[in-house]
Formats: C-alpha cells, structure tokens, sequence
C-alpha cells in the first residue's frame, strides 16, 4: 500500500495513490471469488483431510481480504484528505 504523502503532494502522486487503490480494489475483488469458489468447493468435497485444509485456506483468505480492505480504506482516506481538486 501507498505511504501517505505530504500536505500539498502533486499531481503525479495523486495520481498514482488513485491507480494503486484501484489495483487495490480489483485484487479485492479477485479474493472475494476465489473466497467464494473455495466455499462451493468446500460443500461439494468429502474427503476429511481436503475439507480441513479447505477450511484453513477459507479462513487465511478471509483474513487476507479483511486486512486488504483495511489497508484499502485508509488509501481512500488518504486520497481524499491530500487529494481534493486534483
């Protein structure tokens, strides 16, 4: 994620916080369905072992998605606050 910029940051900067939250938001989005699949596939499976590791990759995922849409929030945040009128 971006590091915030200084009071009065530039254009260029602006911009390229807008295109990482953007990239940000599509590999959100890519998590969602993967998160997604994984839980169909999880209902369908019945062996123990897979169902168990099914779970575990569920919940890393959700965790990973959890701290990227944190991380997302304060980008847009950011670009809001330093970003108004560019």
């Amino acid at each position: 994620m971006a590091t915030t910029p200084r009071a009065g940051s530039d254009i260029g900067m602006c911009a390229k916080m807008r295109h990482e939250a953007e990239l940000s938001a599509k590999e959100l989005k890519d998590k969602r369905k993967k998160l997604s699949d994984l839980q169909i596939k999880l209902t369908q499976e019945t062996d123990p072992i897979k169902t168990q590791q099914l779970k575990e990759e569920i919940e890393r995922l959700k965790n990973e998605i959890e701290l990227d849409d944190a991380q997302l929030g304060v980008l847009q945040e950011e670009i809001l606050f330093h970003c108004s009128g560019h």
